[in-house]
């Protein structure tokens, strides 16, 4: 699972468009297909597996768009879901100052957490502080098992006159520069260092390991296949960048000291330690480098900081 990314950046916009004029599905199919190449093939709306599963939307008079301010800089952005292909997508179209005639459309695909139905139903919750989106996930079909001697349906959720049952929800908003899962208590523990190894088991990928210290400290160790030479270098992180890697590593919603994403046959994987001044910490083993949105974005993070910061061979031991 891959972080949502920005696709597009037009350069050729003339003129500022206001979503909250939209009132039509075909007003914002026009202006996606005229502002955004890439999305010629795209088709506003969900495609249901059976007739039934229109119905629990028709239920809800649902709509695949949305107008509002989800990274709150007080300008209305598009949400929008639909088909490309054989896909259900999902995107937010940043907003731009009706005055700026000049800047482009920012376009952010928005990727929902480890699929689990079959079925993918977006929905943006509104409250008095902020916008989220909630992915809930279907499962159009049914399965049996035994347990303790009974038959049971799964999933449990399903109900028959929809064809369909909830399997998983997942619940996103604007944080960081982008869409994470949401944490309504993150952790207030004051971090003492986040540190980050990235190998890949069966070996070709770079293997390093990387320390972020709270008082802005860096030590890199190149142990195989880096850009850079072998060995290990000290460094200081840039404020903003440190600022953005405590308060993202305090977000993650982890409660356990030890967890693990994934397979541990795959290839690619990251571990990470987070340690408090109290000498707790928490840590996890993340196989396949994306087990969640806010995990990934760390990652990110944390290889900004080791791009943008000047390296010096560390002489210590």
């Amino acid at each position: 699972m891959i972080l949502g990314m920005f696709l597009g950046i037009l350069t050729n916009v003339s003129f500022a468009q206001n979503f909250d004029d939209f009132t039509l599905d075909k007003e914002v199919s026009i202006f996606i297909k005229e502002h955004f190449e890439g999305l010629r093939d795209f088709n506003l709306g969900i495609k249901c597996p059976y007739e039934e599963n229109q119905w629990y939307l028709d239920s809800l008079e649902y709509s695949p768009w949305f107008v509002g301010d989800f990274n709150k800089d007080n300008i209305s952005d598009l949400f929008i879901t639909g088909r490309e292909k054989k896909d259900q997508t999902h995107y937010v179209v940043f907003g731009k100052d009706e005055l700026d005639d000049v800047a482009a459309f920012e376009l952010l695909q928005l990727l929902p957490p480890r699929k689990l139905g079959d079925l993918v139903i977006p929905f943006v919750e509104e409250t008095k502080q902020r916008l989220y989106i909630v992915f809930k996930q279907f499962k159009t079909k049914t399965t049996t098992i035994v347990r303790d001697g009974q038959e049971v349906r799964l999933p449990k959720t399903y109900k028959d006159y929809y064809k369909m049952g909830l399997m998983k929800k997942d619940t996103l908003v604007y944080q960081f520069g982008n869409f994470i899962e949401y944490n309504a208590s993150p952790d207030p523990r004051v971090i003492k260092f986040i540190q980050m190894h990235m190998f890949c088991q069966f070996g070709g990928c770079p293997d390093f390991r990387m320390k972020v210290s709270s008082d802005g400290q860096m030590l890199l160790h190149n142990i195989k296949n880096t850009d850079e030479e072998i060995g290990k270098y000290t460094s200081i992180c840039e404020p903003e960048t440190l600022d953005q890697l405590l308060a993202m590593a305090n977000y993650l919603p982890l409660s356990k000291k030890l967890e693990k994403f994934g397979e541990d046959s795959a290839d690619k994987t990251v571990t990470m330690i987070v340690e408090y001044e109290d000498g707790s910490y928490k840590s996890w083993y993340d196989y396949e480098q994306g087990a969640k949105l806010g995990m990934t974005l760390l990652y990110e993070l944390m290889i900004k900081a080791k791009q943008s910061a000047d390296w010096e061979l560390h002489s210590g031991e």
